[in-house]
């Protein structure tokens, strides 16, 4: 798993371009080691495994468009997000909080003081 710091309720504060698309890299790192648990252990992982492909394709999406610049803050759901609310996948995603915070981000901007 990824490095990111994410205990509970404890926001952390990314004021920079940077430390978000750092943010990105880490949800990205979480969602290829749930794709490896699932081909490891597909019986055990039957429902992530339904939502890792589409899980996968927009969170690195996310991460190009950082990458290439294209990259826009808006008020509005990051699309994984409608997957999650609709599937009720919160037991099974380790990295809900890393999903939930950067969607926030996303949302509502930088955090600049």
């Amino acid at each position: 798993m990824s490095n990111t710091q994410n205990f509970g309720s404890m926001i952390r504060k990314i004021r920079t371009a940077d430390e978000c698309v750092a943010m990105v890299k880490d949800l990205r790192e979480d969602v290829f080691d749930l794709r490896e648990a699932v081909e490891y252990d597909p019986d055990e992982m039957g429902r992530a495994g339904i939502i890792v492909e589409p899980l996968e394709k927009i969170v690195n999406a996310l991460y190009e468009s950082f990458a290439d610049g294209s990259y826009e803050f808006k008020d509005e759901d990051l699309p994984y997000m409608t997957i999650i609310k609709e599937n009720n996948y919160t037991a099974i995603l380790p990295m809900l909080n890393l999903l939930k915070e950067v969607n926030r981000i996303h949302r509502n901007g930088l955090d600049i003081d």
